[in-house]
């Protein structure tokens, strides 16, 4: 198939039937048809990117070095380009000083992550990893051509990118991530686990190499940052959370989509101007880790009252700290979200800090607050319910337990299926209770 037809199907246009006039076009009057087509195909990207590929195509390439402050390193292993960025405490990331980022609470972030071994850690110990990677999906033929690290040192942010030129370097950085691991106690990473981790785990093997990641504590900050925010963000993307979180916004960032046919492009004409975007959307990537991890520890602080955080975020902080069975911290966080601004927050924060008390069988505790929720609200559905149980099963007040049940019974256009047909067999064995109390009697 010819490049006019390819173009003609890309663009929805068929072919034209041959005439006597036409059949016998000039090739110069073809060219200028075929170049028309590709600055009509051109014109529909964003004209900065147009512009920058057009440079490109047309132009000399430009040495990496003179983008990226790197050099070329050497290892046992060969060669491979190391890019190295400090971030003093001063410099900023969104609305929020690198200085403001530590020191981490490792007690926090040991609840983020689940795993009771980052507790007693030093929070400058850990290495913050983010790769770029020649494919999306994975696999054994998926190569991570950048690996980015960062580390705190004091107060500032230290981030180091190993690239690999070309496919024979990746041994080189392989080495060389081996090297910068040593020290470290524990990753941080954003999806590291369910990715960047894997595919460097194959990419040892692959280069018949022990993998020096594993067994190292990894916290991986999607999991913790979808519980905590999903309640009010519906995209919890890297590039979100910076804007929801610390109000940094990127400017003329390549999309993660794009990344790996840059360095397929790359390969070909080594141009630094098609990977230096990458390099800073890399570097990039690492810094909004350390501001995450720093943030969603701030979430999680049970004595906090920062004004950045929305209540739900708090109230989904005691839900975390419960099922972390962390109690005591999730009750500093409940008993004041009871009395906040936000009625379903508040709602919700009472329901969860009454259903703790009823498992420690506080029952004074638990019943003060069902009572005070009805007091709000007369038809409130769970505060009845509740109640109706308390009173059947621990006070024995049958009747009061009835009346309960049956006040729930009259708001059945808001019940379930379920809690109708629940509700209806409770009624009707407090019916059968209180009728045989008066026969004994």
């Amino acid at each position: 198939m010819s490049v006019i037809s390819r173009l003609q199907r890309l663009t929805g246009e068929g072919p034209k039937a041959p005439d006597g006039e036409n059949s016998g076009q000039t090739k110069a009057e073809e060219l200028i048809r075929l170049r028309a087509r590709i600055d009509a195909i051109l014109s529909r990207r964003p004209e900065g990117q147009r512009a920058e590929a057009q440079s490109i195509a047309r132009g000399r390439g430009v040495p990496l070095e003179e983008l990226v402050p790197g050099e070329e390193t050497t290892n046992e292993a060969g060669t491979f380009f190391c890019a190295c960025r400090l971030a003093g405490g001063s410099a900023r990331h969104g609305r929020f000083c690198i200085r403001d980022l530590v020191p981490l609470d490792m007690d926090r972030l040991a609840v983020l992550g689940n795993d009771p071994s980052l507790r007693g850690l030093d929070y400058r110990d850990a290495l913050f990893l983010d790769t770029e990677t020649t494919g999306l999906a994975g696999g054994t033929g998926t190569v991570a051509f950048l690996i980015g690290l960062g580390w705190f040192e004091g107060d500032t942010f230290i981030t180091r990118q190993l690239f690999a030129r070309d496919y024979g370097e990746e041994r080189a950085t392989l080495f060389g991530l081996r090297e910068l691991l040593k020290g470290r106690r524990f990753l941080v990473s954003f999806n590291g686990k369910a990715f960047d981790v894997n595919l460097l785990a194959a990419r040892f093997i692959m280069n018949r190499m022990p993998d020096p990641l594993a067994g190292l504590p990894h916290l991986d900050l999607l999991h913790p940052a979808r519980r905590l925010l999903s309640h009010r963000l519906a995209d919890r993307r890297l590039g979100s959370l910076e804007a929801a979180l610390f109000g940094f916004e990127r400017e003329g960032d390549v999309p993660g989509s794009e990344i790996p046919q840059r360095y397929f492009d790359w390969l070909r004409r080594r141009d630094g101007r098609l990977i230096a975007d990458v390099f800073e959307h890399n570097r990039l990537d690492i810094l909004s880790l350390a501001a995450l991890a720093a943030n969603l520890a701030e979430l999680l602080d049970p004595d906090g009252e920062n004004t950045r955080y929305h209540p739900g975020d708090r109230l989904a902080a005691a839900r975390l700290f419960l099922a972390r069975e962390c109690p005591d911290e999730a009750v500093r966080l409940l008993d004041p979200l009871i009395g906040c601004a936000s009625q379903e927050t508040a709602r919700d924060a009472a329901r969860e800090l009454s259903l703790h008390y009823k498992r420690e069988e506080q029952w004074p505790a638990a019943v003060a607050i069902w009572e005070e929720m009805m007091g709000r609200d007369g038809d409130d559905l769970f505060a009845l319910i509740e109640l109706a149980k308390w009173c059947e099963h621990r006070r024995r007040d049958f009747t009061r337990a009835l009346a309960l049940a049956e006040r729930a019974c009259a708001c059945e256009r808001r019940l379930s299926p379920d809690e109708c047909t629940n509700l209806a067999h409770r009624r009707e064995r407090l019916e059968r209770k209180l009728a045989s109390r008066k026969t004994t009697r």
